[in-house]
């Protein structure tokens, strides 16, 4: 697929924004100073639950994806969710190895991340096995 800022370096959050919004119009999109929020429900599988998901992009900044309505639980009481940082947003990439830098696209690493990820979740709570990969933290 041809991208029109093939050229760039890396993307502005701007250029971001019309990206996101142009690739993924069933998205609920609303841009901010240097950034944007989008939400949208994701069904990782036929058999899954609908997971509603706000990524939330700064300029500069890695993307931050929460899954809203409490609706990741960990598997024991007082368990910890695989992947996911503390403030509970999900952990779809190791940042030092530069996995995804500004010069991606959101709408096209991103969001298949975030599906990917839910779909391994819902494997890991019913066999408590990871078949993400990744790093443990």
């Amino acid at each position: 697929m041809e991208n029109r800022y093939s050229t760039i370096r890396k993307y502005t959050a701007m250029q971001q924004y019309l990206e996101f919004k142009k690739n993924l119009p069933g998205w609920k999109i609303q841009p901010h100073h240097n950034g944007f929020t989008a939400k949208t429900s994701i069904q990782p599988s036929p058999l899954s639950d609908y997971y509603e998901v706000r990524i939330t992009y700064k300029q500069d900044c890695s993307p931050k994806i929460v899954v809203l309505n409490n609706k990741l639980k960990p598997r024991t009481p007082g368990g910890k969710i695989k992947h996911t940082y503390n403030d509970g947003s999900l952990c779809l990439y190791y940042p030092r190895a530069k996995e995804w830098t500004a010069k991606d696209l959101i709408s096209q690493t991103i969001v298949p991340w975030i599906s990917v990820w839910l779909y391994f979740y819902e494997i890991w709570h019913a066999t408590d096995l990871w078949l993400g990969g990744g790093i443990e933290h």
